[in-house]
């Protein structure tokens, strides 16, 4: 007895391609059912205190003005709660100018500042990610936060879980 016969049927009993769909179907059962039987079970999750430093770059003077310690942030696309600013400083921006005998130096921008604003938060700490207001943060990661005043693109430079 042949596996495979004239008429393309797998040791007599089934089509070829009729045996290739069972085939894929049962996998594709098997697959959704591992991811969510088994996939996310060693995750642990706790929430924590966090403070967060983020870094606001090249901003004029009226944003500096408008960011006070006490500010309530929100991440800007969920509208959750992200932080309380707790400290704020504030530093020259500086950026790469050509000299005139053809240098290129780092420089200050006049009128242009950057913010390191930390924040204390609460959020979940996994072994995957922290999540603050459903964003994943990380060091040199954009978030995008807002304030009733204010929207700021920010970038994680510090991370301190408590």
């Amino acid at each position: 007895m042949k596996l495979i016969d004239e008429k393309g049927s797998f040791l007599g009993l089934i089509n070829l391609f009729d045996l290739l769909v069972v085939v894929l179907v049962v996998a594709l059962i098997g697959g959704v059912g591992y991811k969510y039987i088994f996939a996310n079970q060693n995750i642990a999750l706790n929430e924590s205190d966090i403070e967060v430093t983020l870094w606001v770059e090249d901003v004029k003077d009226v944003t500096v003005e408008n960011i006070n310690e006490g500010d309530m942030i929100r991440e800007y696309d969920s509208n959750l709660l992200f932080g309380e600013v707790i400290s704020k400083e504030v530093t020259p921006h500086y950026a790469e100018v050509e000299t005139a005998d053809g240098r290129v130096v780092n420089a200050p921008v006049e009128g242009k500042y950057d913010i390191y604003m930390t924040l204390k938060s609460r959020g979940i700490v996994s072994d995957n990610a922290i999540t603050i207001a459903s964003k994943e943060v990380r060091i040199g990661g954009t978030i995008i936060t807002k304030h009733q005043l204010y929207a700021v693109s920010t970038k994680a430079v510090k991370i301190d879980v408590k």
